[in-house]
């Protein structure tokens, strides 16, 4: 490289540099936070884990109160009230609840109560939480 041409791109690069500085400007408005006070902020906040268990509880006890809340569906728990319930998960996205006594209903993968049902069965699969040894692939459900 010629100097002529040198000269050039370190004059070009010294120009590009100070541009590039002079444009960048220290926020005064920032009050940076010491160490020790982020670090405790970020113990003090803590995530609640709750166990499988707890939660296939809670997920029950809602599905239940919904299920008992719809007229369409509540019929078939008073019918049932004294019968074994399962739940299992169908091939086609749907949900079945099966009763003891052979009757069973239905929920298709759009209605509203197929997605919380799904939730149950699918926790309790993974856990291994009130699994039936009657059923293969399908959970208890307490009416």
């Amino acid at each position: 490289m010629d100097p002529i041409t040198a000269t050039g791109v370190i004059s070009i690069g010294k120009e590009l540099l100070n541009k590039v500085s002079s444009t960048l400007e220290s926020n005064s408005k920032v009050n940076p936070m010491p160490f020790s006070n982020e670090l405790e902020k970020s113990q003090s906040s803590r995530v609640s884990v709750v166990e499988p268990s707890t939660r296939a509880q809670i997920l029950e006890r809602d599905l239940k109160s919904d299920l008992i809340d719809d007229p369409d569906t509540a019929a078939f728990f008073k019918r049932n009230e004294n019968n074994q319930l399962f739940i299992e998960k169908r091939a086609d996205g749907s949900v079945q609840f099966i009763s003891s006594n052979g009757e069973s209903l239905v929920f298709n993968s759009d209605s509203k109560h197929c997605s919380k049902a799904l939730e149950l069965v699918n926790l309790c699969l993974e856990n291994k939480i009130n699994l039936s040894s009657l059923r293969p692939n399908a959970v208890t459900f307490n009416s």
